[in-house]
């Protein structure tokens, strides 16, 4: 397994944070057929070939993933969309 980590700073209320990820979680379920799911500030993300979260930090998300192995062979590639949608939703 390839492990990712993503971390992206922010300036934005907890609540507008937290909807903006739920925005590009809906996106991730429909587009790959993820499961998202809140647990506290934590967004937990299980699919067959990635399982992750995104915690929610007063001024910091910070994204772990472990990828399966079809995935893993695409980890930068993954880590750059990754990248663009929360900079996307983030504002950054």
């Amino acid at each position: 397994m390839s492990r990712l980590s993503i971390r992206r700073a922010h300036a934005l209320a907890p609540a507008e944070v937290r909807a903006r990820l739920e925005r590009a979680a809906a996106k991730i379920t429909e587009r790959f057929g993820a499961t998202c799911r809140w647990q506290g500030d934590v967004l937990k993300i299980e699919h067959a070939s990635v399982t992750g979260e995104v915690r929610l930090l007063d001024r910091e998300i910070v994204v772990a993933a472990e990828l399966g192995f079809p995935l893993s062979m695409f980890r930068g590639r993954a880590e750059q969309e990754i990248g663009r949608i929360l900079d996307r939703e983030l504002g950054t």
